[in-house]
């Protein structure tokens, strides 16, 4: 693989990490046209879900540790306390945002599907 691409995937994970910081720390204005709810879950906890669901994939894209395995553990590992993070910190660091356990468990959902996902990719990628 070339530096390039290398390059280009570090970069697309950390634009991807970005994205999640801007999502967790920004000041939204609510929209009324916005459902309450995707399927009877809070739209707020889908968002989380659907927010830390890549790392674990792009993480594992991004980084080579020598082995996918030991990448894909790391990754996720990072994810979790990443997470865990960015939740203690949002109550600490903005007016209008709060610490809730329900959010990290989204959070923390949506990384086991992404790790699930990745372990699938990783078993075909075998075959």
């Amino acid at each position: 693989m070339s530096l390039f691409h290398r390059v280009l995937k570090i970069l697309l994970f950390f634009v991807y990490l970005a994205a999640v910081a801007w999502l967790c720390f920004g000041t939204f204005t609510p929209d009324p046209s916005i459902p309450r709810s995707i399927l009877g879950y809070p739209t707020d906890k889908v968002v989380h879900f659907l927010m830390f669901l890549p790392f674990p994939i792009l993480g594992t894209i991004a980084f080579d540790f020598r082995s996918w395995w030991r990448t894909l553990s790391l990754s996720t590992l990072a994810a979790i306390l990443i997470a865990f993070a960015f939740e203690q910190l949002q109550s600490r660091i903005t007016a209008h945002r709060i610490t809730d356990a329900a959010d990290l468990n989204a959070n923390i959902l949506g990384i086991a599907f992404g790790l699930a996902v990745a372990i699938l990719i990783g078993l075909l990628r075998k075959k």
